[in-house]
C-alpha cells in the first residue's frame, strides 16, 4: 500500500504592526507583547497600586511618632524630699529617667528621617503606577494599530499567514538584497502591502462575529444571506490582493534561482583562461579548447535567462504593489 506523503507545515501567522508607527510605539508594542504580565491593559487606582508597599514602613514611621510622644510627655523621676535611705532610690531613678532622655533624643532624630523615607517611597510607587497607567492608556490607543492572529477568524488568519510568508520570500531573496528588483520600493510597500490587508481582514472577521447565529424568520435569513456574500466578496478581494503578492514572490523566487545560477557559472567560467592553458599545455586538444569556449556562452545564455526572469518580477511588482490596489 502506497504510504501518503506527510503533510505540509500548516502557516502560521504573526502579529502585524502599522508601518506609520513611530518607533517608540513599535517597541512599546513588542515589548508588551513579549512579557503582557508586565503591561496591564487597564489603568489602576494609584492610591490601590501605593498603599500595599507602605503599610509596614508607615506602621513603623507611627511607631517612632508615638515613641517621642511617650517619652518626651512621660516624667519618670523626680527628687525624694527625703534624705538618708532615699539617695539610692533618687540615683536609680535618675538613671532611668536619663535613659529616656537618651531614647527621646534619638527618637527625635529618628522620626523625620523615616518620616522623610515614607514619604520619598510614596512618591515613587506613586511614580510607578502614574507611569504604567500612562503606559496602559498608550497600549489602549494603540490597540488598533497592531492586528493579532487571535484577533481573526481561521480564513482570515490563514490568508494573512500567506501575505506575510510571500513578503518574507521576497525581502530574503538575494535579487532584493542586492537591489536588482527596487529594494526601496519593496521594503516601502509591501510591510504597507501586509498592514492593509490585515486590517481588512480583522473587520471582514468583526463582521462575521457580529452575525447572529440562528436566523429568526425567513426575512433575517434572506438579509443574512445578501450579508454573506457581500463578505465572501470582499474576501474575494483580499484574496486576490494576496495571490498578487504570492506572484510577484513567485517570480523573484525564479529570478533568485537564475542570479544563483549566473553566479555559479560564472564562477566556474572565471578560470576558463587557466584551464584553457592547461589544456593547451598538456593535451592540445581543439576539443577540449571549444568545450571550455562552449562555458562562456552557456554563462551568457543564463545571464540572459536572469535578465528574463528579473524583468518578469518587476512586472509582477507593478500588480503586486500598486499603492492604489484595494480589496473589493
Amino acid at each position: 500500500m502506497k504510504k501518503k506523503p506527510p503533510p505540509s507545515p500548516r502557516l502560521a501567522a504573526v502579529a502585524v504592526r502599522d508601518p506609520d508607527l513611530a518607533e517608540k510605539d513599535r517597541d512599546l508594542l513588542v515589548r508588551a507583547e513579549r512579557d503582557p504580565r508586565s503591561y496591564p491593559r487597564g489603568e489602576v487606582s494609584v492610591w490601590r497600586a501605593t498603599a500595599p508597599y507602605l503599610l509596614r514602613p508607615g506602621a513603623v514611621v507611627v511607631g517612632l511618632g508615638a515613641g517621642v510622644w511617650v517619652t518626651g510627655e512621660v516624667e519618670l523621676y523626680t527628687r525624694s524630699p527625703h534624705g538618708g535611705g532615699a539617695a539610692m532610690n533618687d540615683a536609680f531613678g535618675r538613671a532611668v529617667q536619663e535613659l529616656f532622655d537618651g531614647l527621646h533624643s534619638a527618637l527625635l532624630i529618628a522620626w523625620p528621617i523615616g518620616a522623610t523615607v515614607l514619604v520619598f517611597m510614596a512618591w515613587i510607587y506613586a511614580g510607578n503606577a502614574v507611569s504604567r497607567n500612562r503606559t496602559a492608556q498608550r497600549l489602549t490607543e494603540l490597540k488598533d494599530r497592531c492586528v493579532q492572529p487571535s484577533d481573526l477568524n481561521d480564513d482570515a488568519r490563514t490568508l494573512l499567514a500567506r501575505a506575510q510568508q510571500a513578503t518574507r520570500s521576497v525581502l530574503t531573496s538575494a535579487v532584493h538584497r542586492f537591489d536588482l528588483i527596487d529594494q526601496q520600493r519593496n521594503e516601502v510597500s509591501l510591510p504597507r502591502q501586509e498592514w492593509e490587508a490585515a486590517e481588512a481582514l480583522r473587520e471582514y472577521t468583526r463582521l462575521v462575529k457580529a452575525e447572529p447565529s440562528n436566523a429568526k424568520g425567513g426575512k433575517v435569513a434572506a438579509l443574512l444571506d445578501i450579508r454573506r456574500r457581500a463578505l465572501r466578496a470582499s474576501l474575494d478581494g483580499i484574496t486576490r490582493r494576496v495571490e498578487a503578492l504570492e506572484s510577484y514572490a513567485e517570480q523573484v523566487a525564479q529570478a533568485d534561482d537564475r542570479y544563483r545560477e549566473l553566479q555559479q557559472i560564472q564562477d566556474l567560467t572565471e578560470g576558463s583562461d587557466d584551464v584553457l592553458d592547461f589544456v593547451a599545455r598538456t593535451v592540445r586538444d581543439d576539443l577540449a579548447v571549444a568545450e571550455i569556449e562552449g562555458m562562456t556562452g552557456e554563462a551568457a545564455a543564463v545571464a540572459g535567462a536572469f535578465t528574463t526572469a528579473l524583468e518578469s518580477a518587476k512586472e509582477a511588482a507593478v500588480i503586486a504593489l500598486s499603492t492604489r490596489t484595494t480589496a473589493a
